[in-house]
C-alpha cells in the first residue's frame, strides 16, 4: 500500500473550484460572452423549464466572478494523511480508494464518511470530494473515497452497488489497522453520487448519517430533459418500472434510517427539484429527521464550486460531529 500526502491532489482540485477554468456567475452558472456583455449559456433551458425568472434575476446574474476562499485556512486541508489502495479487481480496471485520515491517531478510533463521487453515473473516480473529505479528516472524522463501476465500463447499477458493498466490507477489514470506528459512519456524495450515497445510506445497517447535495432519489417519477436520460437506459434498465423503483433510494426510506443533511439550488439544470421534495416527503413519512438546505439561482454544482463551499463543508463537518 502507498502512503502519500496527495498534495498534488490537493493543489489541482482547488485550481478546479478557485481557478477561472470558465467564466461562470457568482451561482456558478457559466456565462458566454454576447455583445453587449454576457448571457448565460444554459438560458434558454432556464427559460423553457421555468427554472427561475430571468427578468427578477439579481443583477449580479451576468458578471463574471472569481472564486477565491474567504475563512477556510489552506492548513485546515492537510492535517491528514491519505492512503490509496485497490480494493476490488475486475479482468479490464481495477477500482481504487483513498483513505483520509488525521495526522493524530494515536491508537484512536474515528468516525468516517464514505464518500461517493458524482459525474452521472459513467466518469469521474475516487478523487471527488478530495477538498470536503480532507477538510472533515483534519478536523477528526476520517473519510473513506470509493471509486465505482462506471456506465462507461459496461457497467450496470447492481454493478455499482455491489462495488459499493465491496467496498464497505473492504473498509471494514481494515478498521483496526486504520482506527476506523465501525459503529459511527455515514454516506455523502453529489448528484450521481448523492444517488448512491442515498440509496447505501437507506439500505445498510448501521449507517448514522446521510449528505446528499442535489441528488437523484426517484426513478420512478423523472421529467424530460433532466437525468437520467435515455443514455442511462441500460444502466438502470429505465424502460422497467420494477427496476426504476429497485434503484431508488425513496423506494427503501424506513423508520429507522438516519439523519439526512439535504441540499437544493433553484439554478440546477440537471436534476429536477421534485426529486429533493419527494425525498423529503418519504423521510417526513417515516419520521426521519433531516435538514434541507436551499439556495436560489445557484448552479447544480453550487455548493461544491461556488461561494458555497465553504459554509457548506463547515456545515458538513458540524453534522458529523454532531451525529457519527
Amino acid at each position: 500500500m502507498k502512503r502519500i500526502i496527495a498534495l498534488s491532489l490537493i493543489l489541482s482540485a482547488s485550481v478546479s473550484l478557485y481557478g477561472q477554468q470558465k467564466i461562470i456567475n457568482r451561482y456558478g452558472l457559466e456565462l458566454v460572452r454576447a455583445r453587449d456583455g454576457y448571457r448565460l449559456m444554459d438560458e434558454n433551458k432556464i427559460v423553457s423549464d421555468g427554472i427561475f425568472d430571468i427578468e427578477t434575476a439579481p443583477s449580479d446574474m451576468y458578471e463574471p466572478f472569481t472564486r477565491s476562499r474567504s475563512f477556510v485556512k489552506d492548513e485546515e486541508f492537510h492535517d491528514c494523511e491519505t492512503i490509496e489502495m485497490v480494493y476490488k479487481k475486475y479482468p479490464g480496471y481495477e477500482l481504487r480508494l483513498a483513505l483520509d485520515l488525521p495526522k493524530d491517531r494515536n491508537g484512536k478510533r474515528f468516525p468516517y464518511i464514505i464518500w461517493i463521487h458524482g459525474g452521472g453515473w459513467h466518469t469521474g473516480n475516487f478523487g471527488g470530494h478530495s477538498l470536503q473529505s480532507r477538510f472533515l479528516a483534519s478536523h477528526g472524522i476520517a473519510g473513506v473515497r470509493i471509486s465505482y463501476s462506471l456506465l462507461t465500463q459496461d457497467a450496470v447499477f447492481q454493478d455499482t452497488w455491489q462495488d459499493i458493498q465491496d467496498a464497505c466490507d473492504f473498509i471494514r477489514a481494515k478498521a483496526d489497522e486504520y482506527g476506523l470506528d465501525m459503529e459511527r459512519f455515514g454516506f455523502a456524495g453529489h448528484s450521481a453520487g448523492g444517488h448512491l450515497a442515498s440509496y447505501a445510506a437507506m439500505r445498510i445497517p448501521g449507517t448514522k448519517l446521510l449528505m446528499s447535495l442535489n441528488g437523484i432519489y426517484d426513478l420512478v417519477n423523472t421529467v424530460p430533459g433532466y437525468v437520467p436520460s435515455a443514455r442511462h437506459d441500460a444502466y438502470f434498465n429505465l424502460p422497467s418500472q420494477d427496476s426504476r423503483a429497485e434503484c431508488s433510494p425513496v423506494s427503501f426510506v424506513h423508520p429507522g434510517a438516519p439523519y439526512c443533511l439535504l441540499t437544493y439550488t433553484g439554478g440546477d439544470t440537471l436534476v429536477d427539484k421534485e426529486q429533493v421534495r419527494t425525498f423529503t416527503k418519504a423521510l417526513r413519512a417515516n419520521g426521519v429527521k433531516y435538514d434541507l438546505i436551499y439556495k436560489d439561482y445557484y448552479s447544480h454544482n453550487g455548493f461544491n464550486d461556488t461561494d458555497l463551499f465553504e459554509p457548506m463543508v463547515m456545515r458538513m463537518l458540524i453534522t458529523a460531529q454532531q451525529y457519527l
